[in-house]
């Protein structure tokens, strides 16, 4: 008896390619910073057990957002037009005072004392979201550093920055063939007073880093980042930005607030053409690598000098890592 499906032959499906989503920052950023890194803490999601370097910037990227809102009357209306605080600024010891009876009274179980102050109320607003995601300021200084930071700028560039601001957090993101590239443009700023036109547009990105203390690399990469968002905000507005803008907030640290802006705070990125090409080229190399790392599950840690000896010293990689101590690797206190 014939078998009932002889001479039937079922064609197999076409494999489709999925495309990955490629985060400009998360992924091409953080793998150019360290493979390494990347590859444990992106792909693995293994937590790190300190995360001060992403509780500092994102802490002043998050009260920063809520500034350009208060100005904007976006949660509250009453404040429209205002500064926080007026840009008032308060001590460190005032600082301090706070933060020590704010603890006092969560050991107590009693009632919080009020934020004296709106930079400090979005301070802790944002502060006690990130620890519920177990991100944390390892020392009580860190936290006064960062309050500091964000009552200098509020002061400083508040008055003229926040009026010009259009929009915060701007995504963009583009279909590069076999992935997508995204990014997100902390502030968008409006270079005249006349309707928001994409051509007179500044895109300013946010770092919690010192200009002068910046690895080389490491700043070669944001330049090559501001490029990419400049290629992705012409895709989507079919128009380069008038500016691409690196603010290096830690310039402003400092025990009383600058009068005026530090020369190394603000850095202009070109954008010519030539180089966004070069940067989207350089890019779209990086996922490459990311993904051949992923086919062969090798992740190399950055060469020394490539890679701060302050982010060797708070990574949990570093044990068994050759690069820190200038490729020395960690000195053990154990044999």
């Amino acid at each position: 008896m014939p078998k009932p499906f002889n001479g039937i032959s079922i064609p197999l499906p076409n494999s489709t390619l999925v495309k990955r989503r490629y985060s400009v920052t998360q992924d091409v950023v953080s793998f150019r910073h360290c493979a390494r890194q990347y590859g444990v803490f992106n792909v693995y999601k293994y937590a790190p057990a300190h995360q001060t370097q992403i509780y500092f910037g994102t802490v002043l990227h998050q009260v920063l957002d809520r500034c350009h809102a208060h100005f904007h009357g976006r949660v509250d209306p009453s404040t429209k037009g205002s500064l926080p605080d007026e840009g008032k600024v308060l001590s460190e010891e005032e600082i301090h005072e706070y933060f020590g009876e704010l603890k006092s009274a969560q050991k107590a179980v009693t009632t919080l004392p009020p934020p004296p102050s709106d930079i400090v109320r979005y301070f802790i607003q944002v502060e006690n979201g990130l620890n519920s995601q177990g991100i944390l300021a390892i020392r009580s200084d860190t936290r006064v550093q960062a309050v500091n930071i964000l009552q200098y700028f509020n002061a400083l560039e508040g008055p003229t920055l926040y009026p010009r601001v259009t929009n915060t957090e701007h995504r963009l993101q583009a279909d590069q063939s076999n992935h997508i590239l995204h990014g997100v443009v902390d502030l968008l700023v409006d270079s005249t007073d006349e309707m928001v036109d994409p051509a007179n547009c500044e895109m300013w990105d946010y770092k919690g880093s010192t200009r002068l203390g910046l690895n080389p690399k490491d700043l070669q990469t944001y330049e090559f980042q501001m490029r990419v968002y400049a290629y992705l905000y012409q895709r989507k507005h079919g128009v380069l930005p008038k500016k691409a803008v690196l603010y290096f907030l830690n310039e402003l640290n400092g025990p009383t607030c600058p009068t005026k802006r530090p020369v190394n705070a603000l850095l202009e990125v070109s954008i010519e053409p030539d180089e966004i090409q070069i940067a989207i080229d350089e890019f779209t190399k990086t996922v490459g690598q990311i993904e051949q790392s992923r086919l062969t599950d090798t992740w190399e840690p950055a060469a020394p000098g490539e890679i701060s000896e302050q982010d060797c010293k708070t990574c949990d990689c570093r044990w068994d890592c050759k690069t820190p101590n200038s490729g020395k690797g960690v000195k053990r206190i154990y044999p």
